[in-house]
């Protein structure tokens, strides 16, 4: 039986990842902090440990008494904090922390999967799509914190990984895009600025399977960009909730500078309640970009993987679990 490690598990993803290794028959350990809500890691099959990404020494006590693993995915990290010291503390330095802890306890997997963002990449130009091994170009504190921790991995020679770069990912659970369908839900859809985009998704399903592909498929030290290869307008989202819900959505064209205002205030209001939005400045320039639509050949082709669902197929069956779960 194959032992797995996932941190970040009692998260979105996280929590999708540790029910595929389940569903695998692996030995699943799920890494959590002591507050972490463990509502939707509830097998009893699933083994639990708490890692301090924060201290190194606890980090090698831990791993040790857990023993080695055949892959680990770290999925934990942050999309949210006040400023660029905080999204390096959370992203890099914590990563750095954990692959240091597991060479030096001689622990290191067969494969060490770390789950990064397309925002480490960085968007393109509307008429441009973005190439496997193209030059990073990240436009935020958190995709900048990304690419430093993909660049500490590529300078250890004795560590096997790979690396997943997904762009928006939605499906049940999430919380980020379900604001968006929720008022789309309403009858209510607000695009950011006033210019053409092309985005990119991935339902949550189709990029757990991606990730357990590239445990068994990925080439060593490689960064794969995930999509599900299809390009979308900017209204698409909305219109994939009225295709499901038959309710027409109002398109509502929001000007970037009225955007900022409405961030800058939300980040006040933020600060009041001791937490960082969800739209808060910082994260504008990856909102606003043009184009995030990615040439999918090489990681479809190196992982043998094809997506299942698109935006459509897999909103439809979001908005059931909105539904049932009543957040909708």
């Amino acid at each position: 039986m194959k032992r797995i490690l996932i941190t970040g598990a009692s998260g979105f993803i996280g929590s999708f990842l540790v029910e595929e290794g389940l569903r695998r028959g692996w030995e699943v350990m799920a890494a959590v902090r002591p507050s972490s809500d463990k509502r939707w890691l509830q097998d009893p099959n699933i083994r639990f440990v708490e890692l301090n990404f924060g201290n190194e020494a606890d980090l090698q006590k831990k791993l040790s008494a857990a023993g080695r693993f055949d892959y680990v995915i770290h999925n934990a990290g942050s999309t949210k904090e006040p400023n660029r010291e905080r999204y390096f503390a959370a992203n890099f330095e914590n990563t750095k922390r954990f692959a240091d802890a597991l060479r030096k306890e001689g622990l290191a997997p067969d494969k060490f999967l770390y789950v990064s963002s397309l925002a480490a990449v960085g968007p393109t130009q509307y008429d441009h799509v973005l190439k496997p091994g193209q030059a990073p170009r990240p436009v935020t504190f958190y995709g900048e914190s990304k690419l430093a921790s993909e660049e500490y991995l590529a300078s250890l020679s004795d560590f096997t990984w790979a690396a997943v770069q997904p762009t928006a990912v939605f499906g049940p659970r999430e919380k980020g895009i379900y604001l968006a369908i929720k008022l789309a839900a309403k009858g209510w859809a607000f695009q950011i600025g006033t210019q053409p985009q092309r985005l990119s998704f991935i339902y949550v399903k189709d990029l757990v399977n991606l990730m357990y592909a590239a445990l068994l498929h990925g080439h060593s030290g490689k960064r794969y960009l995930v999509t599900d290869g299809k390009s979308y307008a900017s209204t698409e989202v909305s219109k994939a909730v009225e295709a499901v819900t038959n309710r027409r959505a109002i398109q509502l064209k929001v000007p970037l500078s009225l955007v900022r205002i409405v961030a800058g205030v939300s980040e006040i209001a933020g600060k009041i309640k001791g937490e960082v939005p969800p739209l808060n400045r910082e994260k504008l320039p990856e909102l606003a970009a043009e184009s995030w639509i990615c040439d999918m050949s090489e990681t479809f082709g190196d992982l043998h993987f094809q997506p299942q669902y698109d935006l459509y197929s897999g909103m439809e069956e979001t908005i059931q679990w909105y539904k049932n779960n009543r957040w909708l």
